[in-house]
């Protein structure tokens, strides 16, 4: 049996970080990277060829709290038990599964200004034709989903088709809204997909205090002045 799997090594700085289960996040609760929070999480869409419920007890997600500021803090998603694998029913099989959630800078001097994603760990099985993993994720400045800051992919195929690392650069802001669109797919019989796990990382800079910039305001414009009284 002919198989694709790529699983790129875990991060020693954080083995020692406390995983929360996309179910609770679902349910309210929140998970916090370095400054970043993220919250207001939420299932946006899902569907499947068959018929499945989504079991996000199988989706764990953990706080990457290293990277300084760039790449900066940012979240993994482990997938266990096939939650996220189709297999090929000789015509097309898919999952399409989409979730959302805010991310807020809690240190007054940082802003974010970029967001990366990469494709850590797949699997595809004797692939031959449609057989895909597949994530689009999309970065907005809150979420109507109105101002879009930017679009990445990152993707695996029969073709040996890859693009596992993608990122978007954006005006530094104190807060976001992502969406995550995740789509396998799988055609002839004995082939199949799986996610089984991928990063997101949230760089960041840092911004003067507004005190800096309202006395360097002040020293400006007291030595504008001068300039005045002396010329006169």
């Amino acid at each position: 049996m002919k198989k694709v799997l790529i699983a790129l090594s875990l991060a020693a700085a954080t083995s020692s970080a406390q995983a929360v289960l996309l179910t609770d996040l679902l349910g309210g609760e929140s998970i916090t990277a370095g400054d970043k929070l993220f919250d207001q999480w939420e299932i946006i869409f899902s569907d499947s060829s068959d018929g499945r419920v989504y079991d996000t007890d199988n989706i764990d997600v953990t706080a990457l709290n290293d990277g300084g500021l760039d790449p900066g803090p940012g979240l993994r998603y482990d997938i266990s038990n096939g939650e996220l694998g189709i297999e090929g029913d000789g015509f097309y099989s898919y999952l399409d599964f989409q979730i959302g959630f805010r991310v807020t800078v809690l240190d007054p001097e940082l802003r974010i200004k970029d967001n990366s994603l990469e494709l850590t760990s797949f699997e595809l099985a004797n692939p031959s034709f449609l057989t895909s993993v597949f994530i689009e994720e999309k970065v907005f400045q809150d979420d109507s989903l109105g101002d879009i800051f930017g679009t990445k992919n990152v993707f695996a195929d029969n073709l040996q088709n890859e693009q596992l690392y993608d990122s978007v650069d954006f005006s530094p802001v104190n807060s976001i809204y992502v969406t995550t669109n995740i789509l396998i797919e799988a055609g002839d019989l004995g082939e199949s997909a799986s996610l089984l796990g991928f990063d997101q990382r949230f760089s960041q800079v840092k911004v003067p205090e507004p005190g800096v910039l309202a006395l360097f305001g002040t020293g400006l414009a007291a030595f504008g002045f001068f300039r005045r009284r002396k010329s006169s």
